[in-house]
C-alpha cells in the first residue's frame, strides 16, 4: 500500500483545485503521480473541503475479538487489578480444553477496549494483629534436608515468640527416615 499523502499536500492540491489549474500540473508541481492527483480532484468534487483529511481507518477497528479473548476481556472488567498472566490462568482453570492466547495477545485486546494496564506487583499484604502479650503465642519453623558442607544434611526446628521474636528454643538433628509404625 503506498504511503498516504500528507494533509499540507491535500490543502495545495485544493487550492490550485479551486483556482482552476488542471491535474498535469498539479502533478508537476508537487511531484505528485498523475493518477493520485485525479483521485484526490475526484474527491474533492465529490465532498468538497471534507475530501482534505485522510479517510482511511484502521481494518482493526471494526474486528470483534474471539470468544476466549472475550471471556478475559469480561474478567478483566470484573477484576481490574488482574493482570493478563492470572486472567490467563483462570480461563485455564476453568476449563482446560479451551484454548487461550498469551498473555502478551490479551494485553494487547485489553489496551484496544480501552481498559487500563493492571498495576504493577503484588497488593501489599494486611497486617495480621500480632499479640502484644509475651508468651500468648509461640510460633514453630521447620526446615528439612538443609545441605551441608561435604554433603551432609540437617533438619532444624525454631520455636520463636510471637510477641517479642525471641528465639526460644532451637534443636538441629540430622534427617530421619520415617518409621511405618511404632518402634516397639
Amino acid at each position: 500500500m503506498p504511503r498516504p499523502i500528507p494533509v499540507p499536500v491535500r490543502q495545495v492540491m485544493f487550492r490550485h483545485w479551486q483556482r482552476g489549474v488542471g491535474a498535469p500540473e498539479i502533478a508537476a508541481s508537487l511531484r505528485v503521480p498523475c493518477s493520485t492527483v485525479y483521485r484526490m480532484l475526484q474527491r474533492f468534487r465529490r465532498d468538497g473541503a471534507a475530501a482534505i483529511p485522510p479517510s482511511y481507518r484502521s481494518p482493526a477497528d471494526d474486528f470483534m475479538p474471539p470468544e476466549n479473548v472475550q471471556a478475559a476481556i469480561e474478567l478483566r472488567r470484573e477484576h481490574p487489578t488482574w493482570g493478563a498472566e492470572f486472567i490467563r490462568v483462570q480461563l485455564l482453570e476453568a476449563n482446560p480444553q479451551r484454548q487461550v492466547p498469551t498473555a502478551r495477545t490479551l494485553r494487547r485486546w485489553f489496551e484496544r477496549t480501552d481498559l487500563a494496564p493492571a498495576p504493577a506487583g503484588r497488593r501489599p499484604r494486611a497486617e495480621s494483629e500480632r499479640t502484644t502479650i509475651p508468651h500468648n503465642t509461640w510460633k514453630m519453623d521447620a526446615k528439612e534436608h538443609i545441605k551441608l558442607k561435604k554433603y551432609k544434611q540437617a533438619s532444624w526446628l525454631r520455636i520463636t515468640d510471637e510477641c517479642s521474636g525471641a528465639v526460644l528454643h532451637t534443636t538441629v538433628f540430622p534427617p530421619r527416615n520415617l518409621v511405618a509404625g511404632p518402634p516397639w
